[in-house]
């Protein structure tokens, strides 16, 4: 009798705990469904060669069906690794065309290989609009260019990889002020004309992986002396025909003269 009853008790307490458990599992799953993870950015890297688009969309769910703004802005910190870098001459150029706006708080030496050039910084800035299903969203196409590298001394390796994090995502939306989780505000250029500091708040969002990777050719130094020579002798050729339709031309301009 005795056995049976602590086995009852046993079981009664066994299956507490199993309980108990399970509702900590539940509740884990419903913070990571109803936090901040609902946002999706989705990045992608096109084209080929040595001039690329990164392409970023933004997707935040708004808080009320209409939402309280048109619009707000928004502001990614890229940072690029030594292998790739953008042209802010390009990007001012192509502002005036709904190109991204980019500010840079340091030169970009576009001449450089990669294996002297350092990481960069620079802070892309856009607009999340409103969509009829009512959701912020926008899209961020930014031509990067991919540096030359050392070559290799393996005949096998013909290509490298460089890799590509996600951005920092900063904005200044006050339809999202009513969220449950606040962050701090920091301070940084209110546009890519950096005339002024503003008050953004970092939009933190769940990574479907930390970096995208993309493949750069890369010489082999066992060519090297081919490749010189190659070179030599299209230069000389090239300075060669250059010289004699020179003259040909001077020759032929004092004959039509002299008639």
């Amino acid at each position: 009798m005795n056995l049976l009853v602590i086995g009852l008790v046993m079981y009664i307490v066994h299956s507490d705990c199993v309980s108990s458990f399970q509702d900590v599992d539940l509740d884990l799953e419903t913070m990571t469904v109803a936090g901040i993870a609902t946002t999706l950015v989705a990045r992608t890297v096109v084209n080929a060669g040595f001039h690329r688009q990164l392409v970023t969309e933004v997707t935040i769910p708004s808080d009320s069906e209409a939402g309280e703004q048109i619009s707000c802005p928004v502001m990614l910190r890229e940072t690029l690794p030594s292998g790739v870098f953008v042209d802010l001459y390009q990007l001012a150029s192509q502002v005036h065309m709904g190109g991204p706006k980019v500010l840079s708080s340091e030169d970009i030496d576009v001449e450089k290989p990669e294996y002297l050039s350092p990481a960069h910084t620079v802070y892309v800035y856009s607009d999340l609009n409103v969509t009829a299903d009512h959701t912020y969203y926008t899209k961020i196409d930014l031509p990067i260019h991919v540096r030359y590298h050392r070559p290799s001394v393996d005949r096998e390796v013909q290509f490298v990889t460089s890799s590509l994090k996600y951005p920092s995502i900063f904005h200044r939306c006050k339809d999202f002020n009513n969220r449950k989780k606040q962050f701090p505000l920091i301070q940084y250029p209110c546009n890519y004309e950096n005339n002024s500091l503003c008050q953004w708040t970092e939009l933190i969002y769940e990574k479907q992986r930390e970096s995208i990777d993309i493949s750069i050719p890369v010489g082999n130094q066992e060519d090297m002396l081919l490749v010189s020579m190659v070179t030599l002798v299209v230069t000389v050729a090239g300075c060669y025909l250059l010289v004699h339709t020179t003259l040909s031309g001077d020759k032929n301009t004092d004959k039509k003269k002299n008639r």
